[in-house]
């Protein structure tokens, strides 16, 4: 498949959103410590959960924008592109389950208290395999936000068949856009009445459902919008009404559904950015480097939040203190977050995946391609995609 535009091969703009969508989800964790009281003032923030499914809807389109070619040509070998899926994810995903086990040792030594379920030790392998929002264990656990790297760790193996349904039906849009909506209503209404909770709550028990739709969606979006592109002035005014369309939805508490029409714009909207050379501030450094962090934000927020919040109580800040102090103290929640984050991802994350794909191209090379073949993407081919493909994180 040959765009009519090309969108580069670095979508800086999408790099930047995943950003978003972790901060997103941060405030939707952190929105009501010492009674501030965020989720019942900002509909936006009660609703944060949806920034998982805006890394799940990301993570479909650039894993599309990197390997869908190869897919259509025939040439997708799919142990090297796991290999890449686990050498992006699963370092850190171990070093902070090792984080926190850590923390529920020295926790439990010194009187702190942990919810038996949450903590339990015979959960350790299906977290270590990535397959703990499978419904093999009956809550989420140790680092529960990991639950969702489980769900995408699903997509991953499932990619060659979500992408070659795609493919299918991906020269007649209508048909594709239809289908993939009809497979996101089936399974948002569908997988609440299975599991007897609201679609965007589903987490151990669910998860690896959760995901696909979005996640098709995605790939979905991708292959419309790479062959057929907005007008060159379209992007970012699709990007302003997709907030605003995301941010009516959820101050108006309708039915989450509706805000994936917003979801789908922001990447789209964001991508025919990139495709015009028209990013902006989301495609500067520091706002791609606040993206490349997401990933270790979102990771290790639940350990940051524990120690931060135990130390405020200790120091005897709590929710009869004035609201200035209680504000401060959640923003520098946040401020901790990011610290602990950029020394995530520098000392563990980016190092571990950069070794990782040194013995991954040992192990799934090629021979050398022709001169007139050099330069396409491939499944060690494309760095700055591969450095965007992820899900929350």
């Amino acid at each position: 498949m040959t765009p009519q535009t090309p969108y580069p091969a670095d979508l800086r703009p999408l790099t930047a959103l995943r950003f978003v969508a972790a901060a997103w989800v941060l405030a939707y964790h952190f929105r009501d410590h010492l009674g501030v009281g965020l989720g019942a003032a900002s509909g936006l923030v009660a609703h944060g959960n949806l920034g998982v499914d805006l890394f799940f809807l990301l993570s479909g389109f650039i894993l599309a924008h990197v390997y869908l070619d190869g897919v259509a040509a025939g040439t997708h070998r799919h142990a090297a592109f796991l290999w890449n899926r686990i050498a992006r994810v699963w370092p850190l995903h171990v070093a902070t389950l090792a984080g926190m086990v850590m923390l529920w040792i020295v926790g439990s030594r010194t009187g702190a208290d942990f919810d038996p379920a949450a903590f339990n030790p015979a959960d350790l392998p299906a977290h270590l395999l990535m397959v703990h929002a499978w419904g093999t264990t009956e809550t989420v656990g140790w680092n529960f936000p990991s639950w969702s790297i489980s769900a995408e760790w699903a997509a991953y193996l499932l990619f060659p068949l979500i992408a070659a349904g795609v493919l299918a039906v991906s020269r007649r849009p209508a048909l594709a856009l239809g289908a993939v909506s009809a497979l996101m209503v089936a399974a948002y209404f569908g997988l609440e009445a299975l599991y007897g909770r609201p679609f965007t709550e589903l987490t151990a028990q669910g998860g690896a459902l959760r995901i696909l739709p979005t996640f098709a969606l995605g790939v979905t979006l991708y292959a419309i919008t790479c062959a057929r592109g907005l007008p060159p002035a379209f992007g970012w005014p699709l990007v302003c009404v997709s907030v605003l369309w995301i941010v009516a939805v959820t101050q108006m508490h309708l039915e989450p559904l509706w805000a994936w029409l917003g979801l789908a714009g922001l990447v789209v909207g964001l991508a025919e950015a990139a495709r015009r050379g028209q990013a902006g501030f989301a495609g500067t450094p520091v706002a791609r480097y606040l993206g490349e962090i997401s990933y270790a934000m979102y990771m290790t927020h639940l350990a940051v939040d524990i120690v931060w919040f135990r130390l405020l109580a200790m120091a005897g800040v709590d929710a009869a203190q004035p609201e200035p102090v209680r504000m401060a103290a959640v923003v520098g929640a946040w401020l901790a977050t990011i610290a602990v984050s950029v020394v995530a991802y520098e000392a563990i994350e980016r190092p571990a995946r950069v070794w990782l794909r040194r013995l991954g191209d040992r192990w799934f090379a090629r021979p050398a391609a022709p001169p007139a073949a050099r330069g396409r993407r491939s499944d060690f081919g494309a760095t700055s995609g591969l450095n965007a493909a992820q899900g929350p994180g």
